[in-house]
C-alpha cells in the first residue's frame, strides 16, 4: 500500500513511498540562465529547499553561520549534509570540506532559510541520502 499525504499549501498529493533519495530540482525561474548561483533540492519528505551554489574550494560557502551545507558530487548527488553552526567558519567545517572534496564533492550548496537549530536539523535529516 502506498502512503499518500495531502498538503494544503501545495494542493498536491505526495507519494512518500516513491521518493527515497533527495533530488536536485533547479529553479524553473532561472532555467534560461546558463549559470546560476541558486538551485533547489527536494528532500525525501517532498519539501523543497532553495540553496546557493559554490565551488567546493570557495571559502565563502563556509562563512554563513546558522546554515545547512550540502556537499554535491559531479553526478549531482548529495555526498554529505551538515549544519554550519552559529560560528560559521571553524576548523570542523574546514575539515568537513576537505573530507567531502576527497570523497568527490565539486560544489557546496548553502541553504540559509532554516531559521532555528531544530529546523536545520530537520533539513539535514531530510536531505541526507539513505544508503
Amino acid at each position: 500500500m502506498t502512503a499518500l499525504a495531502f498538503r494544503e499549501t501545495d494542493q498536491v498529493a505526495f507519494d512518500f513511498d516513491a521518493v527515497r533519495q533527495p533530488q536536485e530540482l533547479p529553479l524553473r525561474s532561472l532555467e534560461r540562465c546558463h549559470t546560476s548561483r541558486f538551485t533547489a533540492w527536494r528532500g525525501r519528505t517532498g519539501r523543497r529547499y532553495v540553496a546557493s551554489s559554490f565551488p567546493v574550494r570557495d571559502s565563502e560557502a563556509l562563512c554563513f553561520a546558522d546554515s545547512v551545507l550540502i556537499a554535491v558530487g559531479r553526478d549531482r548527488s548529495i555526498i554529505s549534509v551538515r549544519e554550519a553552526g552559529p560560528w560559521g567558519l571553524e576548523a570542523a567545517t574546514m575539515r568537513w570540506r576537505d573530507e567531502v572534496e576527497a570523497a568527490g564533492a565539486s560544489e557546496i550548496h548553502v541553504h540559509l532559510i532554516a531559521a532555528t537549530a531544530e529546523e536545520r536539523r530537520k533539513v539535514v535529516a531530510d536531505l541526507t541520502p539513505v544508503h
